[in-house]
């Protein structure tokens, strides 16, 4: 699926005409730095109201300049409260490409993305990395990230489909151009399938199954439900005897 991802750079999109042309989009958030010393994007809560209007899904995506783990689990705990009532149809991700932080190295790096990722997921949202290319293989533990989180890969290139069944997303181009926006826009491929309209729950615990079952709610997808649990799609498919990932039934009980 094709979609883009903005910020207030782009100025006052033209939603109504944007939507003709992309599946998603993905909004920035904000940035965060040190616990006290974030931004939200001036454009935010504009463009939310927006898509929200026109039923095209969303994510979000939060710019890290957090240079420790509690740093960034503050930032965190900060993104659940603008996020506090609102609904998103893909995941908060953590935007890891700021060259102050990269010196950091990569098990601090790592920790960072993990930290937040994790606040995010107890307070009740799909979490996600996003990151260059050259971070993923250089600056990242990309394995102990994608262990309970989405991957979103920025690499500039033609085709579109050059990491499915490796990353979750592709942002191909920071120079495309859709109706309804002026100037450049990134572009996007969305891979996976936790899209569809399914809407992540306000921040709330996420409910935990008596034993070792868990019956399947409107909305659910198997992938949700396995970043939930803690464990994967392939292992939840097996366990069920589910020959397609992407078709679920409501009321179905799974073995977790």
């Amino acid at each position: 699926m094709f979609g883009i991802d903005v910020s207030e750079f782009q100025g006052n999109i033209s939603w109504d005409r944007a939507k003709k042309h992309i599946g998603f989009a993905i909004l920035r958030l904000g940035w965060i730095g040190k616990p006290g010393s974030h931004y939200q994007d001036a454009k935010f809560q504009r463009n939310y109201e927006e898509c929200k209007r026109l039923g095209i899904p969303i994510g979000v995506y939060v710019y890290c300049y957090s240079a420790d783990p509690n740093a960034a689990a503050a930032g965190a705990e900060w993104t659940l409260q603008v996020l506090s009532g609102k609904t998103l149809e893909l995941p908060v991700f953590l935007d890891m490409e700021d060259p102050k932080i990269g010196p950091l190295g990569r098990n601090t790096l790592t920790q960072i993305a993990v930290s937040f990722c994790d606040r995010i997921r107890a307070g009740g949202f799909a979490s996600g990395v996003y990151a260059l290319w050259f971070w993923f293989n250089n600056y990242l533990d990309k394995e102990k990230v994608k262990r309970n989180n989405y991957t979103w890969v920025a690499h500039v290139r033609s085709g579109t489909d050059h990491y499915k069944g490796e990353h979750d997303l592709w942002q191909n181009s920071a120079s495309g151009r859709i109706e309804g926006i002026s100037g450049n826009v990134d572009t996007d491929y969305l891979y996976s399938s936790f899209t569809g309209g399914t809407a992540v729950p306000a921040p709330q615990p996420a409910p935990v199954p008596s034993g070792q079952t868990y019956v399947v709610q409107p909305g659910d997808t198997l992938s949700a439900i396995a970043l939930r649990f803690n464990t994967t799609v392939q292992a939840l498919a097996e366990k069920n005897a589910i020959a397609d990932p992407n078709l679920i039934i409501v009321g179905q009980e799974l073995k977790i």
